[in-house]
This record gives structure tokens, C-alpha cells and sequence, in this order.
């Protein structure tokens, strides 16, 4: 599933959930205006909330969207319906940004366009939020086969349990990510690679980073 397929789906069938590090919040101000950027039906969202920051959350998909709204936990929340690529925040709006696994499921040509959509939507000094999974050597195969369905060497397809079209996520390699952040204005305050577990319940390098607009 692409990030235009998730946009069409049920949007309470996540078919893997990168894990979130709260390490975010030592670096928002007290109160600070804080985005969840493809926030699906509000998992991040609450957490953010209730931590006291002003919470936003955007996502793609309307009935995630919708569903989000229909929590009554997450009143007072702001949700709306956009694209990563292009939102309608102001410039520097906000103090800091989270996305979980969003750039995994963008395409290629479009991941350098979301990291400039939220530098320009952080203020000065803001915080970007980042958890996506890594590159596996051991799946050397499986790339091979899989690119011949995504067109990129490291993105895994695989089928979701609802019957939604395959879902398509890109594996980092931590030089890949490094790179793409630095190029769109990001210096990198921490970097974490942990292990993530994987639906079916197996362990898989991963990647937390936080950075700051520069």
C-alpha cells in the first residue's frame, strides 16, 4: 500500500506500527504546538495530548480522519484531512513534528518533497520526530524480488490481513535517511537504532531519530 492506496483504505487497518519514543518532548516547550503527521485514527495523537502540548493531527485518509474525531479522548484535538506534501499550516507553525513510518510508504521521488513541507511548517529551531524501520542485510533476496513490484531495491511488499491491496514499506539504510534529512535542512540531534517487532511478532533493526531545523 502506497501512501495515495493508505488514503483509500479502511484506516483502522494498520498493518504495522513503528514504535514511538517520547525522548521528543524534552526538546518542545512547555505548552509547544506539536503536529502527527499521518496520525491515522490518533494512537500518537493522545499521547502528545495528553502531555499538555497543543495537538494536531493530519492524515490522508478521511475515515481515519473521522474516526479520530468520533473519539471522545481526543476532543479538543485538532484533525484534519491533508497531504504530507502539501498541507495548509502556515510557515513555522509549529514547534515540533512526529511522523511514525510515513516516509517508509511515500514514494521515492516524493520523500524529499514531505521533509521540505515540514521544514517550512516548523519554526525556527523546531524538533522533527522520526521512527522508521532500517535496511536488514539478511532480506537481500527479498528486495530483489519485491523491487520488482515497487521499483525500489529495500521496499518489501506484503499482503494485509483485510484483503487492501499489498502494503509497500521501504527499509532505511541509516545513511539513506542521514542524507535525505541533512539535504532538506535537518541537523541531527539524536539517532537511536533499536530493534522494532514486526506484526508477526519477530524483531527488526529500526531507526528513532530526532532532529532540529536549521
Amino acid at each position: 500500500m502506497t501512501y495515495q492506496e493508505w488514503k483509500q483504505s479502511s484506516g483502522n487497518k494498520v498493518i504495522a506500527t513503528s514504535p514511538f519514543s517520547e525522548k521528543i518532548f524534552d526538546f518542545i516547550p512547555e505548552g509547544g504546538r506539536v503536529l502527527d503527521l499521518g496520525s491515522g485514527d490518533g494512537r500518537i495523537s493522545r499521547v502528545i495530548q495528553r502531555h499538555g502540548f497543543e495537538t494536531y493531527g493530519m492524515d490522508i485518509n478521511p475515515t481515519a480522519i473521522n474516526l479520530a474525531k468520533a473519539q471522545i479522548d481526543l476532543v479538543g484535538i485538532e484533525f484534519s484531512i491533508q497531504d504530507a506534501k502539501t498541507t495548509t499550516y502556515e510557515d513555522a507553525f509549529f514547534d515540533a513534528v512526529i511522523e511514525q513510518a510515513v516516509l517508509a510508504c511515500v514514494e521515492k521521488s516524493d520523500r524529499t518533497t514531505v521533509l521540505t513541507e515540514v521544514h517550512r511548517i516548523l519554526k525556527s529551531g523546531g524538533v522533527f520526530s522520526i521512527a522508521e524501520f532500517g535496511f536488514e542485510e539478511s532480506l537481500h533476496e527479498r528486495y530483489e524480488h519485491d523491487a520488482l513490484l515497487s521499483g525500489e531495491y529495500g521496499t518489501v511488499v506484503v499482503k494485509s490481513d483485510d484483503g487492501m491491496k499489498p502494503f509497500r514499506s521501504h527499509h532505511f539504510r541509516t545513511e539513506e535517511l542521514d542524507t535525505l534529512l541533512k539535504d532538506a535542512g535537518f541537523e541531527i540531534i539524536q539517532s537511536a537504532h533499536p530493534n522494532f517487532s514486526t506484526r508477526s511478532g519477530h524483531t527488526h533493526p529500526g531507526h528513532q531519530y530526532i532532529v532540529r531545523k536549521v
